[in-house]
């Protein structure tokens, strides 16, 4: 008979970085203003801030299986506080679970500091086409969330949305090719990266008068070595301010044979029967623009990082299947970091329950992973919670307890 849930929270702590209760007093979440204080420790906390986010329980929710645990009587006001105040200590722990790869380091790419900033739909329970959008910012070397931001889906992505510091290089695909956008970020001291769509921001040849037209500049790209053009972005701030010129690159590439038809095959997925041909033969190639010096960043450098972005995006997904990092359980952008925070927290979490099996030896039986019932007391179908349950976090359980017999 598998253990109950809460038995293996050792297994799960041993996970986390060794520091992970020095952590909690270094980011002082454990001081307190009155004696009678019910949190008192680190593991208590993290507990019920785990419990919140990664089985998407109200706060209501939480506090009253953390009590029927054995856990600590509060609140949900008292948890709402613990939340605003652990947004620091949550991303200490984060960091202190990731290992970023070094081509990722600010020391690669001349020395910037190279962010990364996307946009996401998010819905509550029972949503069918999404309640709002978060727009985030992240810095490439460690994932540390820098900006974020939630508005309603009727707000669209844009960088003038962020504030980022003189220096720095921000990263964004498509939806953030405009104008507007891309002076905001020249504005604020830092330069672009971006992938171009020749739709929305038309460009003009280095003389700044002559207009350039794309597709025989494509056309003429014969090899799958990266190209470069200089070229000039025009930005009107209003109809009657004269137009300004923002100086800037396009680096190219043609796409190998293979992986153009697959992005052809997803530009008709996204326009259907509306796609036109010159779409179909854009998509051949790789375009992006940016205002990163030629002699900090060479054209190969910029293709080269542009595709870290994807990569970056495909951990976001994975992060969303994991632990439904989409759906965000409230507005208040006074807990929005930590719950974010919390989530990927999870998220590693559970990567790294999930690796335990390939480490058991010998081989767990698989039809011991599919037993159909766990033990505990709030486990069990006569508790009002027991719904929530979800077969992942089951199934884990049992992995946790196999490795425990094997190695202890």
């Amino acid at each position: 008979m598998a253990e109950p849930i809460l038995n293996e929270w050792q297994t799960i702590v041993s996970l986390l970085p060794s520091n992970w209760e020095d952590l909690a007093h270094e980011h002082k979440q454990l001081q307190t203003q009155y004696g009678n204080a019910k949190i008192t420790n680190a593991d208590d906390l993290l507990r019920l801030i785990l419990v919140h986010a990664a089985a998407d329980l109200r706060l209501l929710q939480t506090v009253a299986l953390v009590a029927e645990s054995g856990g600590p009587d509060i609140s949900p006001m008292r948890l709402h506080k613990k939340m605003i105040r652990a947004t620091s200590y949550l991303h200490a722990l984060v960091l202190g679970m990731v290992e970023m790869p070094s081509d990722m380091s600010p020391e690669k790419w001349a020395g910037y500091d190279v962010s990364l900033v996307d946009a996401t739909g998010i819905s509550r329970p029972g949503s069918v086409n999404g309640d709002a959008r978060i727009h985030t910012r992240i810095r490439l070397s460690n994932l540390e969330y820098l900006e974020v931001l939630a508005t309603g889906l009727e707000c669209g992505e844009t960088f003038c949305r962020f504030a980022p510091k003189p220096g720095e290089l921000v990263v964004g695909d498509r939806g953030y090719c405009n104008a507007r956008g891309v002076a905001h970020i020249v504005d604020c001291g830092a330069d672009v990266l971006v992938r171009f769509n020749r739709t929305s921001m038309p460009l003009l040849l280095a003389d700044g008068k002559t207009p350039l037209d794309l597709m025989p500049l494509l056309r003429s790209i014969s090899s799958d070595r990266v190209h470069e053009r200089f070229v000039n972005a025009q930005y009107k701030e209003r109809k009657d301010s004269e137009v300004r010129l923002i100086p800037g690159r396009l680096c190219m590439i043609r796409l190998p044979s293979k992986k153009a038809e697959e992005a052809r095959k997803r530009a008709r997925e996204e326009y259907g029967a509306d796609v036109s041909e010159e779409t179909l033969e854009a998509a051949g190639y790789v375009v992006v623009f940016t205002t990163a010096p030629v002699h900090r960043l060479s054209a190969e450098q910029c293709i080269e990082l542009y595709r870290l972005r994807w990569q970056i995006e495909l951990l976001f997904k994975r992060w969303k299947s994991l632990s439904g990092f989409d759906r965000m359980p409230n507005h208040r952008p006074d807990t929005i970091l930590s719950w974010l925070y919390a989530k990927i927290l999870a998220a590693l979490l559970l990567d790294r329950l999930a690796s335990l099996q390939r480490e058991v030896s010998p081989p767990i039986d698989q039809r011991r992973l599919e037993a159909p019932s766990l033990a505990p007391t709030l486990e069990d179908d006569a508790h009002s919670l027991a719904a929530l349950r979800v077969r992942t976090l089951a199934d884990n359980t049992l992995r946790c307890a196999a490795f425990r017999r094997a190695h202890y």
